[in-house]
């Protein structure tokens, strides 16, 4: 066999074994649930949900359904295939919730209570999807209640949202709630001007707090 034969043999094996492994690599992020990530990125996180709070008050749906699937495969570990069945009832029942002036619990609520069935079957928890779903809900409607508007309020629901997640609850967990609360308010002040990198600087520190708080409570 000529040198050059060998030498476009061998490219040839390596493109092969290349388009293996790619093809490999994408079954196993298409197809794969790790389960949930208790160590998961802080910073990517806040940045998804910084963008997907822009996406939700410019009412860019599609685009707020993407971001959401990223804070999916990062906070709880699934395959892009069920993130997008837990991301598409969700992201209809935020949708609807945004155009929405009440009645929320029997057009929002089954959405969000599928999207969470779908997530607890494909991370083999044992979790209440109607339960979770009215936490969710529950924190949602607070914000837009002058009465429990107060991020101390809100905060403390998004905290029992985390304590049914994760199955505990501690001052860190509590603390990462009201931040991400906080965040929250700092938008709504701000409204169509807010201060975007005020805003994920404290929704990183909240994930960062809230890993540390699910990693101490592990360990």
């Amino acid at each position: 066999m000529s040198r050059f034969r060998q030498i476009a043999l061998g490219i040839l094996l390596v493109f092969i074994l290349l388009i293996l492994l790619a093809g490999s690599i994408g079954c196993y992020l298409a197809f794969y649930d790790h389960g949930i990530n208790y160590d998961f990125d802080p910073q990517k996180v806040a940045a998804s949900e910084t963008r997907m709070w822009k996406f939700y008050y410019t009412g860019q749906g599609e685009d707020l359904g993407w971001e959401m699937v990223s804070i999916m495969r990062e906070q709880m570990g699934v395959s892009f295939l069920t993130a997008a069945a837990v991301v598409e009832p969700m992201a209809r029942g935020t949708m609807i919730f945004a155009r929405a002036e009440g009645n929320y619990e029997t057009t929002v609520l089954p959405k969000l209570e599928e999207a969470y069935a779908n997530l607890a079957k494909a991370c083999n928890t044992n979790w209440d999807a109607r339960e979770l779903a009215k936490a969710e809900l529950d924190w949602w409607e607070a914000r837009r209640s002058p009465d429990t508007y107060d991020p101390a309020i809100v905060g403390a629901k998004i905290a029992h949202l985390y304590a049914l997640l994760y199955g505990q609850t501690n001052p860190q967990i509590e603390r990462a709630g009201l931040l991400r609360a906080q965040a929250a308010a700092l938008r709504d002040e701000g409204g169509p001007n807010a201060d975007w990198p005020a805003i994920e600087q404290m929704l990183v520190e909240s994930y960062t707090t809230l890993r540390d708080g699910i990693q101490s409570g592990r360990s």
